[in-house]
């Protein structure tokens, strides 16, 4: 299906702490910690989440009792982990953190509404067999139970998605990517639609396809546009009063100069 739905019958509060191992956003490493709390009880489900750049590459869930890696990178990290001294200490770490979590931050999270904010932008895979990928890059909202659709032409779009990561800021809110498969014809119209608790109307950004030939004619209008304005203002014949002349099919126009006194 073309849409997707982040949702979570519990309410989140999501704490983060990063380490950064290189230079620039997607060398970036960081871990958040997050406490679920069902139907409002301290009954509490913690997650803790370590995130490279904008991909989360292992997680460790108590429902589940160890560290699963998502990617190849994430599977050292969770070897290293998964050690039992290191379990046994984040198991009984998990209800105090999560119950302090919850008497401190209860009355501020509850009620806390943020709006998303849309951006789509195209990926270009790297096999020119592959469809390339259009991504829907929804951040900063809160809470995290949000839908995202996918629409063509003014139609919901039944492509194929290849990944939703619904991922937390470290600062009360959350971001998620929904990438598609498509391929570019000219004239086709995407559009993401949002639904959020936030929002009383679904918010949807709307994205054109422009193939190489639209581009290169836009191009090369743009700058024939600032070559004429270039050749108007330099190279206009002056008569000796300092009068520009003006030509064209049927006459003449002079420009005086404007004089200051």
């Amino acid at each position: 299906p073309g849409s997707s739905r982040a949702s979570s019958a519990s309410r989140t509060f999501s704490l983060a702490a990063g380490a950064r191992l290189g230079h620039g956003a997607e060398e970036q490493r960081r871990r958040n910690h997050e406490c679920h709390y069902t139907n409002g009880t301290q009954q509490a489900r913690y997650v803790e989440r370590v995130i490279w750049g904008r991909q989360e590459i292992c997680y460790y869930d108590s429902h589940v009792g160890y560290y699963v890696a998502r990617t190849k990178e994430g599977r050292p990290i969770a070897e290293y982990r998964n050690r039992l001294e290191y379990l046994s200490f984040l198991w009984a770490s998990v209800e105090k953190f999560c119950s302090y979590s919850y008497r401190r931050f209860k009355s501020l999270a509850m009620d806390r509404k943020v709006k998303p904010k849309i951006k789509i932008y195209p990926m270009k895979t790297e096999s020119s067999h592959t469809p390339d990928l259009l991504v829907c890059s929804v951040t900063k909202f809160y809470p995290a139970d949000i839908g995202v659709k996918w629409l063509k032409n003014g139609q919901e779009h039944t492509g194929k998605v290849v990944a939703r990561e619904l991922l937390p800021n470290g600062d009360w809110t959350f971001q998620m990517h929904v990438k598609l498969e498509m391929v570019p014809r000219r004239g086709d119209v995407y559009a993401c639609q949002v639904d959020h608790i936030s929002l009383q109307t679904p918010m949807i950004l709307q994205w054109e396809v422009q193939t190489y030939s639209a581009k290169s004619k836009m191009i090369v209008g743009i700058v024939s546009l600032i070559l004429g304005l270039i050749i108007i203002v330099t190279g206009l014949p002056t008569s000796k009063a300092g009068k520009t002349h003006l030509w064209w099919g049927w006459g003449r126009m002079v420009l005086k100069p404007l004089r200051f006194y």
